[in-house]
């Protein structure tokens, strides 16, 4: 039979007793306490466990990442190719444009005396005709428009126009296809010793016959005379008689001619 104890010695007793109990919880499988589920997922997981927490980023990190990002498949150094641009089509020449003006050959003669080309009659407008060929065909005074013309009367009688003549005929050569035209009245109404002259200095101007009349009704005090006819049919030069020393003055009448034509 237990005798019974003392208040003191049971109190004693339960804490040992409580102390025992305290001790033998932790080293019983099951009961630790349920750890947060973040850190049980780190447990199960070894790279989990290793890797360390993301730093947090500023909201408007984002943002501007995705505003600098390069598109996908490139990389911030790439960018795409220009498109090819075609050949620039040459323009087509106007057709209905004027053809372009060629530059007048250098002159003849360089000389030029001043006080040439002044006779009677500048200033004035050419008189109309209508004159025959040695061949019979007709010739007006509007076939002259639009052209410089050089307008001499001359004959095969009168050997200062034998001379003259030839050296107009050169000049008529050299600027014929700027537009300048040479046309030769004689007095003479046989076209045979004409045919002959003309033959024999192979003349390319427009040679008439039968003029004489016509050549009267400029009131002549010398003969040849020859004049310098504008597009418009004024007369701009004038030369009475046959003086040498006037072939260069004529023909910078006529570049100048010419030149305003163009």
């Amino acid at each position: 039979m237990l005798q019974s104890t003392s208040p003191m010695r049971r109190v004693h007793v339960a804490f040992v007793l409580a102390l025992g109990c305290a001790s033998a919880s932790k080293s019983v499988p099951g009961w630790e306490e349920s750890p947060p589920a973040g850190e049980e997922m780190a447990a199960n997981d070894p790279v989990a466990a290793q890797a360390e927490p993301a730093e947090a980023k500023p909201a408007g990190d984002d943002a501007a990442a995705s505003e600098t990002a390069p598109p996908s498949g490139t990389t911030g150094s790439e960018t795409e190719p220009a498109a090819p641009t075609e050949p620039a089509t040459p323009l087509e020449p106007d057709p209905t444009a004027p053809p372009a003006k060629d530059p007048l050959p250098k002159p003849l003669h360089a000389k030029i005396d001043g006080s040439c080309g002044k006779g009677p009659g500048v200033g004035q407008r050419l008189k109309s005709f209508s004159l025959k060929t040695t061949k019979g065909k007709s010739v007006s005074s509007g076939s002259l428009k639009g052209k410089v013309a050089v307008v001499n009367f001359w004959g095969t009688w009168c050997k200062p126009c034998l001379k003259e003549l030839p050296e107009f005929d050169q000049l008529h050569r050299r600027y014929r296809k700027h537009g300048m035209t040479l046309v030769a009245i004689a007095t003479d109404t046989d076209p045979a010793p004409v045919d002959e002259f003309v033959g024999k200095h192979h003349l390319s101007a427009k040679v008439l016959i039968g003029g004489e009349d016509y050549a009267n009704g400029f009131s002549p005090d010398k003969f040849p005379f020859t004049f310098v006819v504008d597009p418009k049919g004024i007369i701009r030069a004038s030369y009475r008689g046959y003086r040498p020393e006037c072939i260069g003055k004529l023909e910078a009448d006529v570049r100048k001619e010419l030149e305003d034509r163009g």
